[in-house]
């Protein structure tokens, strides 16, 4: 669930960076609707990243995994898919960063939501996947196995993993087929919907109180490091009067 508080106040392009991303609009759509699908993201044009920032929309995190002191007041959020290079990028570089400086520090709580693309066909059950393994504490570790295994996704690694992490592997295999997994993970596309994104790796970063992140940035795309250190440096500063 998410709300807006008012509406969007402006639009910053970045180049250079890249996304998975869904097709582009035809390019017989009027002016309007071009200018609106570029504003909002839904095209990545020249491996464009577009950011996208609004006067406090809220976006609830509850049931969603996270990573970080639970005392922590910042939040990006991040709308991944496992199939997507990007993603996995993001997370060999940039987040791994991102940890170091900020999460394990105790500054900055790390969201993952799903946002499984169309075009990957073991997207979905790759989510499915890391949430079994969330259902035994181990959500973070499959995670990270699922990037790193990316060229090889399926029901072969995910039983290879789940024996690798000490999962117990018959509750494993029976949560796979449990269809509360894969309406979980509907939840969180209709989320990014909502919001407009089409594409991963998306993000939010904001502030936390309880299970509610106060939007701060939206970003479409695999950002640099510097980006997100940017604004969680902007975010930790006091409100000024």
């Amino acid at each position: 669930m998410f709300t807006y508080s008012r509406t969007i106040i402006f639009v910053l392009v970045c180049s250079g960076l890249a996304a998975c991303a869904a097709p582009a609009p035809s390019p017989d759509a009027g002016a309007e609707d071009a200018r609106r699908a570029d504003a909002s993201g839904v095209t990545y044009r020249d491996g464009t990243v577009r950011i996208i920032e609004y006067s406090a929309p809220r976006v609830d995190l509850k049931g969603a995994p996270r990573l970080g002191s639970p005392a922590a007041r910042i939040g990006i959020v991040e709308f991944s898919d496992y199939q997507c290079l990007y993603c996995r990028d993001f997370h060999r570089k940039q987040f791994m960063r991102i940890r170091q400086e900020y999460i394990d520090t105790g500054l900055v709580q790390f969201i993952h939501r799903d946002l499984p693309l169309k075009m990957h066909p073991h997207a979905v059950t790759a989510a499915v996947a890391a949430r079994c393994a969330r259902a035994q504490g181990r959500f973070w570790d499959m995670h990270d196995a699922l990037f790193d295994n990316q060229g090889r996704l399926g029901a072969d690694l995910y039983a290879k993993l789940a024996r690798q992490l000490k999962l117990d592997e018959a509750k494993f295999s029976a949560c796979l087929d449990d269809r509360t997994q894969s309406q979980a993970i509907a939840r969180d596309l209709s989320v990014a919907k909502r919001l407009g994104f089409t594409g991963t790796p998306s993000f939010l970063i904001g502030t936390i109180e309880g299970d509610t992140l106060t939007v701060a940035r939206e970003a479409r795309g695999a950002m640099e490091f510097e980006m997100f250190a940017r604004d969680i440096e902007k975010l930790r500063q006091p409100p000024s009067r």
